[in-house]
């Protein structure tokens, strides 16, 4: 019986969430807004190209000159239903990979609202109830405003599940709980979204803290969490190192000195109650006067949630609501942040590598679980001892209210899908034409922006053109700090637009084509196409991928490095800087690419006297040289670029991407797992002998 109530809960919780994203799972021109589309569908589709292919995807080199896509924990590259999704776009083809994104985020939903029964299950809550609190889980405030941020939506998606896995802790440890734990927590770190992962583990922490603090757990379940969490990192190894050395060598080092967001504002709490008070339903249909983001002043989950947590205080006061009431004001004070005096005081005095990584309010997404738990405990109390109807009418009721008030919004569907490989804004020649010209050489040349919109340069791995320019929170710093040489932002944004297109440094780039607003000026470029609303560029003086110089400059440090490259008699087509070693080149000559590829180059130079072979391949640890089969370490060029010393004569050079990184964090990641099925394994066994 209780079975079959499950699969009749888990089909309800499924059919609600294809009805609340009916527009998106249903209608062709549809879809999830921003960052869904113009940030997580081009990192899913080169995953999807590369795995077509036969290959996994390591290293993009449609963006920043190359990068490490492994690496980049947005990239979704080691978690197991990113990859399901790549795999089934490899055989549907890529016009299908934009709507299997999309049923992963549904999907994700979905797997909230199960996790969230079954937490509510194992707090002995009933059936209509657990389904009640579920539902406020699943369609509430968080999955309702944050559905741009796959990352996110995937990562919260887990943190029901490990709740329940620290309430069973707390009755007793077993290893097939841990697991549970270790489960839950690893792949909300391998979703791609440290901000909610940092909620997901911290929750789960405070969890076992209060269950502990009034005794309704050991007093060393905290110390099981700690244990869970530190094997959960384990099992993620082999995406927590190789991101953690791409982060120190990337401008998220630098996140924590601009702040990380003030979290959610005070005047948010008045959509508890009415979720259109500032007028978030019309964002994008009228100008945005308010001075925060649209996305955080949505908190509604329901009416009937908030009866039922009040319920769940007056009727079912005790050790186990009086934990989910204290969690839920203190998400509230960390997800308002810097709204708060309490969040004034504590936030800044945080470890500067965690503020960098923590945006506060996306512990939203844990205030409304515990909102969510309370609620199921009130309907528990309400509905104890009523029929089946009222039961039916309250389930309704709940998922009634969330669909009305949040599906179809301008936070969680937009429509047109706005980009794919063949167009954009639904214009279907501007990939062609940028795919054309810099098919033109081999490797293609690269594009980049100059008074134009990034996404020609944010979507390269969409459109497979590749591009010097590029929109990451994982950018290599020393390759934004190459773009400053003649390109402008922020400090703390990814992008720098070209605003001095005649700097020889842009040259050495490889970027022959320059996309612009049509009627910007050409600074003497010469117009290579003109297509809707904007022009493309050619810039006659880039250089070549691959070219050998003569005559190099030592530098000392980045810094020493970039200022010898601002100089006005810097050529790059004639010198370089190096930086840590002497260089013996005394001559120019030839080079021939005779293989490109995504992880693997191989060239052909002949020079007359030694000479610095200079590419605009980003550096990166991992890529290794090799001439005429022998081993050469590569040398630090150009302030972010791969270069390599040649003899005279005629060689054959090749590269090749292995990063030692990944090969090491994937035996520390399978011992993990090893280690901890052998330990189910044979505590199962001893049960089973007992």
């Amino acid at each position: 019986m209780q079975q079959r109530s499950t699969r009749w809960a888990a089909a309800f919780l499924l059919a609600a969430a294809v009805v609340f994203f009916r527009k998106v799972l249903f209608q062709g021109d549809y879809t999830f807004p921003w960052d869904f589309l113009y940030y997580h569908y081009p990192l899913s589709s080169l995953m999807t190209r590369a795995f077509a292919s036969g290959e996994f995807p390591l290293w993009d080199t449609s963006t920043y000159c190359g990068r490490p896509f492994y690496a980049l924990l947005q990239s979704q590259a080691f978690y197991p239903p990113a990859i399901l999704t790549s795999l089934a776009g490899a055989v549907a083809g890529e016009r299908r990979v934009l709507y299997l994104l999309e049923l992963q985020a549904v999907a994700h939903v979905f797997l909230a609202g199960l996790f969230t029964f079954g937490l509510l299950r194992a707090l002995r809550v009933g059936v209509a109830a657990a389904l009640a609190g579920a539902l406020v889980y699943q369609l509430g405030a968080f999955f309702t405003s944050q559905a741009q941020h796959l990352g996110a939506v995937d990562a919260a998606a887990w943190m029901p599940l490990a709740w329940h896995a620290v309430i069973l802790l707390g009755r007793g440890f077993t290893w097939r709980r841990m697991a549970l734990l270790v489960a839950a927590l690893a792949m909300s770190f391998l979703a791609g979204f440290t901000a909610v992962t940092i909620v997901v583990f911290g929750s789960a922490g405070m969890l076992a803290l209060a269950l502990a603090a009034v005794r309704s757990a050991p007093v060393g379940l905290p110390f099981y969490v700690i244990a869970g969490a530190a094997w959960a990192a384990l099992v993620s190894a082999i995406q927590l190192f190789p991101t953690m050395e791409l982060a120190g060598l990337s401008v998220a080092a630098q996140r924590a000195q601009y702040g990380n967001g003030s979290g959610m504002p005070l005047e948010a709490l008045i959509t508890l109650l009415w979720p259109n008070w500032w007028g978030v339903f019309e964002f994008g249909t009228v100008e945005w006067k308010l001075p925060f983001n649209a996305t955080f002043v949505y908190l509604y989950c329901g009416i009937p949630a908030l009866v039922f947590a009040v319920a769940a205080l007056v009727r079912r006061a005790g050790r186990q609501t009086a934990v989910f009431a204290g969690l839920a004001v203190a998400f509230a004070f960390w997800m308002l942040g810097n709204s708060t005096v309490v969040g004034r005081t504590l936030v800044p005095l945080l470890p500067g590598t965690l503020r960098g990584a923590m945006y506060v309010e996306f512990a939203m997404a844990a205030f409304v679980l515990a909102l969510a738990v309370l609620a199921g405990l009130g309907a528990d109390a309400l509905l104890a001892g009523r029929g089946r109807a009222l039961h039916a009418a309250v389930v309704l009721l709940v998922a009634a209210d969330l669909v009305w008030a949040g599906s179809g919004r301008p936070f969680n569907t937009s429509r047109g899908a706005g980009i794919d490989f063949a167009q954009i804004d639904g214009v279907r020649e501007i990939p062609a034409v940028l795919r054309d010209l810099s098919r033109r050489t081999t490797p293609p040349a690269r594009i980049d922006n100059m008074g134009g919109s990034s996404t020609w340069t944010g979507c390269s791995p969409l459109f497979d053109v590749p591009s010097a320019n590029g929109d990451d929170p994982f950018a290599l710093t020393r390759l934004i700090e190459v773009r400053n040489i003649f390109g402008q932002g922020n400090p703390w944004e990814r992008y720098r637009d070209v605003v001095a297109p005649g700097s020889p440094v842009l040259d050495l780039l490889n970027v022959e084509y320059l996309v612009a607003r049509t009627g910007a000026p050409s600074h003497g470029l010469e117009r290579a196409a003109n297509v809707p609303g904007m022009a493309v560029y050619r810039n006659p003086g880039a250089l070549p991928r691959f070219f050998l110089v003569g005559r190099t400059h030592r530098a000392a440090n980045l810094a020493d490095a970039v200022a010898l490259m601002r100089a006005p008699e810097f050529d790059p087509s004639e010198e370089a800087v190096v930086e840590g070693v002497a260089v013996r080149a005394e001559g120019s000559g030839t080079v021939r690419v005779k293989r490109y590829g995504t992880r693997e180059i191989e060239l052909e130079t002949e020079a007359a006297l030694p000479a610095l072979l200079v590419t605009s391949e980003a550096w990166y640890p991992g890529w290794r040289a090799w001439v005429d089969g022998s081993g050469q370490p590569l040398i630090l060029t150009n302030a972010a670029f791969r270069g390599l010393e040649i003899p005279a004569g005629r060689h054959t050079v090749r590269m090749r991407f292995d990063p030692p990184v990944l090969w090491r964090s994937g035996m520390v990641s399978l011992a993990a797992l090893l280690a901890l099925a052998g330990l189910v394994a044979a505590g199962d066994n001893r049960r089973r002998k007992a």
